[in-house]
Formats: C-alpha cells, sequence, structure tokens
C-alpha cells in the first residue's frame, strides 16, 4: 500500500463501487495464505443495558498492517466500522465502512474455496437461504467457478422467488426458485448454505450424503447450528480458521458425534493440496483477517480511483521511552 497525504475515509457508497467479486476473491485469497506465525488477533465483546459492541483486532506482519473491525447494535440498528494503521510505524491510513465487508468476505472466502476444488469444472449451484448472505455467496461463486445452473429454496415461497428473479436478471444465471429443499439437494453439485438458523440444526448426514461440495457459512456461534453433527462423518473437512472448531454449533454437536477435530484441514493447506477425492465440507465463521485485508484492498482501490475523502490525522503521538 502506498503512502497517503491523511487518512482516507471510505462511506458505504464508495464500498459498494470498489467491492467486486474480483477484489474479494483476490483478498480473500490474500488472507488465507498469510504465515500463521506473522498473524497476531483478539478481540472482546461488551454488553450494555441498551446495546452491544464486538471489537476485533489483528496484526498482519507479512503485510505491515494492523487494525480492528468494530460493530455495536442499538436496538435494530448496527453499524460496522474498520481502521487500518501501518503496522511498522502506527500510522493511521484509513477508516472504511464495514456494512457490506463482512458478507462479501465470507462469500468470496468460500468462493475460493470452491474455485480451488472445481478446477475449471462445470457446477451446479443449490443455495439454502435467500438473504444477503446468499446474494453475496451466489455472486462470488458465479465469478470464481463456472456456474451452470442453480436453484434456491428458503421457507418463504415469496422471498425464494424474489432471490431467483433478481439473480437471475443480475448474474444472466437461470436462477430456480425449488418449492422443497430436497430438491435443491438433489441436484446440485455445491451447496451453498447461508442461513439465520440457530438453535435447531436442519441438515443432516443423510440430507447432504450425496452433495460434493457443500458449504456451510451461517453457524458462527455456539448457540447457531445449520448442519447436524452426523453430517461430518466420512467428509474431507475444511475451515477458514481453526477457531471454528470451537465456535461453530455445527462443529460441537459433529464432535459429540464422534468427529475427530484434528482432521479439519486449513483452507490454506486446501488451496495448495485441494480436496477432490470425496465429499468435502467447507465451513466458515469469518476471521478478523479476512476483514482487515478486504478493508486493505478495498482501500488501494479508493486510492486509485481518488475515491472517498481524505483528512488529516487526528492521533496523538506519545514517544515512550
Amino acid at each position: 500500500m502506498t503512502a497517503v497525504a491523511g487518512v482516507r475515509l471510505i462511506d458505504g457508497d464508495v464500498v459498494d463501487t470498489l467491492a467486486t467479486v474480483e477484489v474479494g476473491l483476490a483478498a480473500a485469497e490474500s488472507a488465507a495464505l498469510l504465515s500463521r506465525d506473522q498473524v497476531a488477533t483478539g478481540r472482546v465483546q461488551v454488553n450494555g443495558a441498551r446495546s452491544w459492541m464486538r471489537v476485533l483486532a489483528g496484526c498482519l506482519s507479512e503485510l505491515d498492517l494492523s487494525g480492528y473491525k468494530e460493530f455495536h447494535r442499538v436496538g435494530q440498528r448496527v453499524y460496522y466500522h474498520i481502521h487500518l494503521f501501518r503496522e511498522s510505524t502506527g500510522e493511521a491510513l484509513g477508516i472504511v465502512d464495514g456494512r457490506r465487508i463482512t458478507s462479501l468476505r465470507t462469500s468470496a472466502t468460500a468462493a475460493v474455496a470452491v474455485r480451488a476444488w472445481a478446477a475449471g469444472r462445470e457446477v451446479g449451484v443449490g443455495v439454502i437461504g435467500s438473504g444477503e448472505e446468499a446474494r453475496e455467496g451466489l455472486r462470488a461463486l458465479r465469478g470464481a467457478v463456472n456456474v451452470t445452473r442453480s436453484w434456491v429454496y428458503s421457507p418463504t415461497p415469496a422471498n425464494r422467488k424474489a432471490f431467483a428473479e433478481s439473480m437471475t436478471r443480475e448474474l444472466d444465471l437461470q436462477v430456480t426458485a425449488t418449492d422443497s429443499q430436497d430438491e435443491a439437494l438433489g441436484r446440485s453439485d455445491v451447496l451453498y448454505v447461508a442461513t439465520s438458523s440457530h438453535h435447531t440444526p436442519f441438515l443432516a448426514g443423510a440430507d447432504v450424503a450425496g452433495i460434493p461440495l457443500l458449504a456451510a457459512i451461517g453457524s458462527t456461534q455456539p448457540v447457531h447450528r445449520e448442519l447436524h453433527g452426523d453430517a461430518f462423518e466420512g467428509a474431507a473437512v475444511v475451515v477458514d480458521t481453526l477457531d471454528a472448531i470451537k465456535e461453530s454449533g455445527d462443529f460441537i454437536d459433529a464432535v459429540a458425534c464422534g468427529w475427530d477435530p484434528a482432521s479439519a484441514r486449513t483452507l490454506a493447506e486446501h488451496l495448495r493440496q485441494p480436496d477432490r477425492a470425496g465429499r468435502v465440507i467447507f465451513k466458515s465463521i469469518g476471521s478478523v483477517e479476512q476483514d482487515l485485508v478486504l478493508a486493505a484492498h478495498l482501500l488501494a482501490a479508493a486510492e486509485e480511483r481518488d475515491l472517498g475523502e481524505l483528512v488529516e490525522p487526528i492521533g496523538s503521538l506519545r514517544v515512550m521511552r
């Protein structure tokens, strides 16, 4: 990243302008392949009487980058920001609106995993869910692999119909709304599961046994469930971060069913030597390095196109002995 005359502020409109699938894929692969001994991360969550705030911080020495993502909720309103610094000097680089970044980095990371597995083959993609995460997921997969057909299922007919119609137009791809989950499962080479299911898993081992690659991104906390524990039996499991094994309800159930967490491979290992022999499950919960690397890519794109607003740094400098 080149030196800048000030701190660049990138609002949500600029992020939307710059947040192409190509940028997302490049950032996701870069984040996955970081040397782990050059990454340090931490986080804190504070729950107040009226609101809560979560802060995820990281130092990415390989990229000379540090920063944090914070998001806080008040009622139904959630705000996201990412602050970036040059690690070697402490110099503030930019503040990026983070609303779009979570869904973009999640979808791009899954698409990078699918791209390595697909190796240029044509695939049919089933989508379970019809919200923002599902839309970003299909966009990223369409940009990463040769998707020739797609199906979507979600419990609300109007939502899945709207998803199919809008994504067909946007992606120039026939996306069909199906009336049953089984129909989407039965036709899919790749299944992208992006739901807000919390306490009750809805996909069992028997449901997904015939799906070559399943990407599940909705279960990010211990109380979240999308997959029954038996879904992992016999599959090659790839994770975006090893933290997922402790933090996703899907994995908590899997361990209880006898799955060995030591068998999981990281996304970096998968990218270097993709699993293609049998069933593959890619499980994602997201990580701060994904957020920071994507924000840095967006910041670089904004600098190149002179987008956003440059402001003078306001952080005071104190030299410690």
